[in-house]
């Protein structure tokens, strides 16, 4: 159960500093819209001194895409791209005016080496793989349904590549391994050691299993963040529904799962908030404007 409910929550009007949001079934809507409200209401926010931030699995791309539908876009705004492995300051990728190479504020990066691990990985439980070179950008496997969704949501561009013949230095924000939803629980229970000593696994959603390296994650995007603003993570709030979002609600100072979210993210969270179809983000976040 979360600590709090909505009706008990504690309203410090000052102590939070940072909002950041997770898109899918948070921030945006089932139809993957944002409301007028939500729209309002983060505006204000950020006229109030709150720095806006995107917290998403995708590429910077994606992240600025949405922080124009909210009018956000300035020098205030951020991003944790690939669940944790970079951050990037927006205004920065805009004007480097390119999907590779853009300057970070914080990175992490696997190898081709592992890479080609984790692809053996997936091939012996029948799955695909896609990837964020650092280099290249979105790299695939093939035009699977999964790996199309990441194509169509994401909107950037992509090479298809041979993951065997990789070269063992060529670096990647990270992996994910795709496929059916019961072959990937079956997966996720029994990563070999050499994997999870180094990578946090996430289950992005259900055909999604993502390997973060250097044990990253949103958690780590936040608190990386944070001491670039001169902030504590406790002086942020973060809004997540999945299993991805789990070590960002853990980090900072203010958890918040939406009500559509899975129950074990809504039990360690701080408070619950209501769906990304009513208006949860917005909904809770007017409870600490001016």
């Amino acid at each position: 159960m979360a600590k709090y409910t909505l009706d008990n929550l504690p309203i410090d009007k000052d102590q939070y500093k940072v909002i950041a949001l997770d898109l899918d079934d948070t921030l945006l809507r089932s139809d993957k819209t944002i409301s007028d409200y939500t729209v309002k209401t983060l505006k204000k926010a950020q006229s109030q001194g709150y720095s806006i931030v995107i917290a998403t699995g995708r590429h910077p791309k994606s992240a600025v895409r949405y922080m124009q539908m909210l009018d956000c876009l300035n020098d205030h705004s951020y991003a944790i791209c690939f669940n944790g492995a970079g951050v990037v300051r927006l205004n920065e990728y805009v004007a480097f005016d390119s999907e590779v190479g853009y300057p970070l504020v914080c990175q992490e990066s696997l190898n081709g080496a592992q890479a080609k691990e984790l692809y053996a990985l997936a091939k012996e439980n029948g799955c695909k793989c896609h990837a964020y070179s650092v280099e290249r950008g979105l790299v695939i496997e093939d035009h699977n349904e999964h790996t199309q969704r990441e194509i169509d949501n994401g909107r950037v561009g992509f090479t298809e590549i041979d993951f065997s013949a990789l070269d063992d230095n060529e670096k990647f924000f990270k992996l994910l391994i795709v496929g059916d939803k019961e072959v990937l629980d079956e997966l996720e229970k029994r990563i070999p050691q050499k994997i999870s000593a180094y990578f946090s696994v996430l289950r992005s959603e259900a055909h999604y299993l993502e390997f973060i390296p250097n044990h990253a994650h949103k958690g780590t995007g936040i608190e990386s963040l944070c001491r670039t603003l001169g902030l504590s993570k406790d002086n942020a709030m973060a809004f997540g529904d999945a299993g991805n979002d789990l070590a960002m609600l853990v980090s900072a100072g203010l958890g918040v799962a939406m009500e559509n979210g899975f129950d074990y993210v809504k039990e360690a969270a701080d408070v619950v908030t209501k769906s990304n179809d009513e208006d949860g983000v917005a909904f809770l976040v007017n409870k600490f404007l001016k």
